[in-house]
């Protein structure tokens, strides 16, 4: 089952911070923190939740620009991957970008080759020319 959330309780992005840091997603100078993460859920975000019974056990973090839907911290825990969470939770993700009439768009890293493998399976294409850069401290 998955759960779209608007508003997140202290609970559920406590348990889904923890799965960030499982997975190895999560990282405190992203700036991951419940204010963070809530000022963009009031702006149009969804937290993207996939549970097995009360456990939390995938998320992805969606944010947008009014133009692309942006995937964040799609992540499985370990002892659930290649189940088809992954898979639900593009599949709600796409829907979502699908709804709002916007391109989706996501990161991830070129050492993670089941994830890259998902996402070309859903017509995610690498943006060659581009280079990723991020300033942290603003």
């Amino acid at each position: 089952m998955i759960n779209r959330y608007y508003q997140l309780a202290q609970n559920v992005y406590e348990q889904i911070s923890d799965l960030w840091t499982i997975t190895g997603v999560g990282n405190p100078a992203r700036g991951d923190s419940l204010d963070v993460v809530q000022r963009t859920l009031e702006h149009g975000g969804v937290i993207l939740v996939a549970y097995a019974e009360d456990l939390s056990i995938g998320t992805a973090w969606l944010t947008h620009d009014f133009r692309r839907l942006y995937i964040h911290h799609m992540a499985v825990h370990p002892l659930w991957q290649n189940h088809g969470i992954g898979k639900s939770l593009m599949q709600e993700a796409i829907q979502i970008a699908h709804e709002l009439g916007f391109q989706a768009k996501l990161e991830v890293h070129q050492d993670n080759p089941a994830a890259n493998k998902l996402y070309a399976n859903f017509g995610f294409e690498p943006l060659t020319g581009y280079t990723a850069m991020i300033k942290r401290d603003v």
